[in-house]
């Protein structure tokens, strides 16, 4: 598999496990997502909110555009307007990734208050795909404890065995 395929299977797959993730959790009560329960973000809703604030900034650095900010550790959250960015997020991701595959070989040197870090920009793509999986890990979980049940599979291989059988 060429590093092109790699790049367009992982924004293809972001954006397709990003809508099952919204789409489960918009069957559910926006109380139950607000509903507090330990973790490093204590809530679906908080989670959700540093999961497309994180991806809004490392998309921004890989496409170099002017880097957001954003409120670290939310105290409140709109729900629905963070499901909707994350989903729009995705997409403006994938547009520019599969619109700029040499691009995504140059080098990116990125220093802020958290790191230095000077990675082809494919590499931060990467760290942007596992971060939003360890996180929609943690709002399975999460679920669990409040009351949102019944996640739909998100697995990369379940999308990628879905998408060859229809394709």
């Amino acid at each position: 598999m060429s590093l092109k395929t790699l790049m367009t299977n992982s924004v293809d797959y972001n954006i397709w496990v990003t809508e099952q993730l919204i789409n489960w959790l918009g069957n559910y009560p926006v109380e139950l997502l607000q509903k507090e329960c330990p973790s490093s973000f204590n809530s679906i809703a908080k989670t959700v909110k540093h999961i497309s604030d994180t991806q809004l900034y490392w998309s921004s650095m890989i496409r170099e555009t002017e880097t957001p900010s954003f409120e670290y550790m939310a105290t409140t959250v709109d729900i629905e307007l963070e499901m909707e960015n994350l989903v729009n997020e995705a997409k403006l991701l994938a547009a520019y990734v599969k619109g700029n595959y040499e691009a995504m070989n140059n080098s990116l040197l990125i220093e802020s208050e958290w790191f230095s870090s000077n990675f082809a920009k494919y590499e931060y793509l990467q760290h942007l795909i596992i971060h939003t999986t360890y996180h929609r890990g943690q709002i399975v979980t999460i679920g669990h404890h409040v009351g949102v049940l019944k996640a739909p599979m998100m697995d990369y291989n379940f999308w990628n065995v879905m998408r060859q059988q229809a394709g």
